[in-house]
């Protein structure tokens, strides 16, 4: 079972003539290619609560290839019939027959040698966008309701006049003088062609051009939804570098305006603990998953529009509760919250289309980035402490092996 490429379409056909040349004579034996996401509707990978493998090691085996992403998650095993403890390696070079001769071996050697009881997958992954953007349309009734109102929920849709690009309102920072900024995220921006110097001053408005004629059309028809002046909702102030590890853009709010579910509280996260968490964003609206205790590495000369002090950046991997993405396209600007406190944990990044997953960038760099551009402190939101190891559903748990899968 694999999930279908095109690009690998004649690569297993031979395969399959293959199997059959070794099969020989013998009756009652069939060879078939089945589509994995058919057969397996339900096989979103879940995040790994404990898991202790150096993922770097594995990186450098598979070095000379066009590796682009190695995460640990709970993957669905045909031969365990469940989830089951994975490394899912991705590659813009994956069939290359040296990855099943030499490489996929030599990584299944190494988690032997470590003593644990994991399956290696390779998937196809020909790029992943450090910016993620497509016209992925669902909105939810409620966050509809406000787009030409005068509140601004979490999660809505944001955009810059004649830009054809969508980002979402992540959350509003409140400094000691009384200024209220709204955060999104500006990498959207910069992919259509506008550098720092030339988004300062620009308006952000909200829905987004793109959004908005849809957004119109999808109103009822007793709703008022020309009662404002403009959409404007400030001008940017300032944003991020290009930098893989912090995309963030500010802009300057009226003092009448005002945000609901803002999150108000922020904590840092630690390595090799679990967190249950949501999100509000453009495209999913509202989604529930967990950051595995497992961080993912990412290859990141092979990300367009990204750049980075070091080639390996780990982030932390987002899985999702539900049959469905928990970060998808158009979701920029939105942030990681942990699930009972609130409190934000990251912002989201970028969505791996082959391994199913999300990944996070902590929010710790992008606060003090925040706080050193503004003249005045953050008053909100504040740091605090969160619990880890949080208890997770039932539907996140699976008890069926040693390592537990979130």
């Amino acid at each position: 079972m694999a999930t279908y490429d095109p690009v690998l379409k004649d690569k297993w056909h031979k395969a399959i003539e293959k199997l059959y040349e070794c099969l020989g004579s013998e009756e009652g034996l069939v060879a078939e290619i089945a589509d994995y996401a058919v057969v397996i509707p339900n096989s979103l990978p879940k995040a790994i609560t404990t898991i202790e493998i150096d993922l770097y090691q594995v990186a450098a085996l598979i070095d000379d290839h066009e590796w682009m992403t190695v995460d640990v998650v709970g993957w669905y095993s045909p031969m365990h019939g469940v989830r089951w403890p994975t490394i899912v390696i991705t590659a813009r070079d994956a069939g290359k027959e040296s990855w099943y001769s030499k490489k996929i071996l030599a990584v299944e050697q190494f988690v032997k040698d470590q003593g644990l009881d994991l399956e290696v997958v390779l998937q196809v992954l020909d790029q992943l966008p450090a910016l993620p953007e497509g016209g992925f349309d669902q909105y939810n009734h409620e966050i509809i309701s406000c787009k030409y109102d005068d509140i601004h929920m979490i999660g809505r849709s944001l955009g810059i006049q004649n830009i054809d690009g969508s980002v979402s309102l992540g959350f509003r920072i409140l400094v000691e003088d009384g200024r209220q900024f709204g955060v999104t995220s500006c990498r959207r921006f910069q992919q259509a062609g506008l550098i720092q110097t030339e988004l300062i001053g620009l308006n952000i408005q909200a829905p987004s051009f793109h959004d908005d004629p849809y957004i119109k059309k999808t109103l009822p028809k007793d709703e008022k939804v020309e009662h404002l002046q403009s959409r404007d909702l400030g001008k940017i102030v300032a944003v991020s570098s290009r930098s893989l590890l912090t995309d963030w853009c500010l802009f300057e709010i009226d003092q009448d305006d005002f945000v609901i579910s803002n999150p108000n509280t922020w904590a840092q996260i630690k390595d090799g603990k679990t967190y249950r968490v949501k999100k509000w964003g453009r495209s999913t609206d509202f989604t529930e998953g967990a950051i595995s205790a497992s961080p993912s590495i990412i290859n990141s000369k092979y990300m367009e529009h990204a750049q980075a002090d070091s080639p390996i950046i780990s982030v932390r991997c987002v899985t999702s509760s539900k049959n469905t993405p928990f970060f998808y396209p158009g979701d920029n600007g939105s942030f990681v919250q942990e699930y009972d406190s609130d409190a934000i944990l990251g912002s989201c990044a970028a969505y791996n289309k082959a391994s199913q997953v999300s990944y996070m960038m902590p929010i710790a760099p992008i606060i003090g980035e925040i706080n050193d551009v503004l003249t005045s402190k953050i008053k909100e939101p504040k740091e605090i402490q969160v619990q880890h190891d949080t208890p997770l559903p039932e539907e996140f748990e699976n008890f069926r092996h040693a390592v537990r899968l979130a």
